[in-house]
């Protein structure tokens, strides 16, 4: 959106060259990356400001918060530290990659520092426990702890799969651990 003065803007494919950038190109993100550097006088600071590409919510996580990994949907992943490595991350099933709204490839964040995940529409958060679940619609997950399972199975009743409004797939989160929901995917929004 916009960076205050004496910021410095480096655009590269990233430490590790050509092979990481396809990678993270499989999970939705740009080849390259950009690098912002405050060069400014000592004890002053400089601003980035973020924005979407739909009008969303931005969550800030710190990984080390969450044992070093959160799991996004693609393209979640706006912006993050230099610590932060954006990996592939598969769903378990055909059934997930084909039917559930998220596709094969999810986001996998690792390393140590903040990242920022967007969300459209109202933004949720739910610490599941051990063995909880929570059905929710296919496309309405941003990002869960590493140690939340995930799985996608079909809306049970005719009548449910075609006017519930929720489609013929549900995704089914299973904790422990923490889970954030948007109320707006992007998909949707569009249509």
């Amino acid at each position: 959106l916009y960076m205050t003065r004496h910021i410095k803007m480096e655009t590269t494919l990233g430490a590790d060259g050509v092979s990481a950038g396809f990678k993270r190109m499989l999970t939705g993100q740009n080849l390259f990356i950009s690098d912002y550097t405050y060069e400014g006088p000592e004890g002053t600071t400089g601003t980035v400001a973020l924005g979407t590409d739909f009008p969303s919510k931005i969550l800030r996580l710190n990984l080390e918060e969450y044992g070093g990994k959160i799991v996004c949907q693609k393209s979640a992943f706006l912006a993050g530290s230099d610590t932060v490595d954006i990996e592939m991350a598969f769903t378990k099933s055909l059934t997930s990659g084909f039917f559930g709204g998220e596709g094969f490839v999810l986001q996998s964040l690792t390393g140590k520092g903040d990242v920022f995940v967007k969300a459209g529409g109202t933004l949720v958060r739910r610490d599941l426990k051990e063995g909880e679940s929570l059905r929710v619609s296919s496309g309405s997950l941003v990002a869960m702890t590493q140690s939340v399972d995930f799985d996608v199975s079909m809306m049970s009743g005719i009548m449910n799969a075609m006017f519930g409004g929720e489609g013929l797939f549900i995704t089914t989160l299973t904790g422990p651990g923490a889970v954030w929901l948007q109320g707006m995917p992007a998909d949707r929004m569009i249509s």
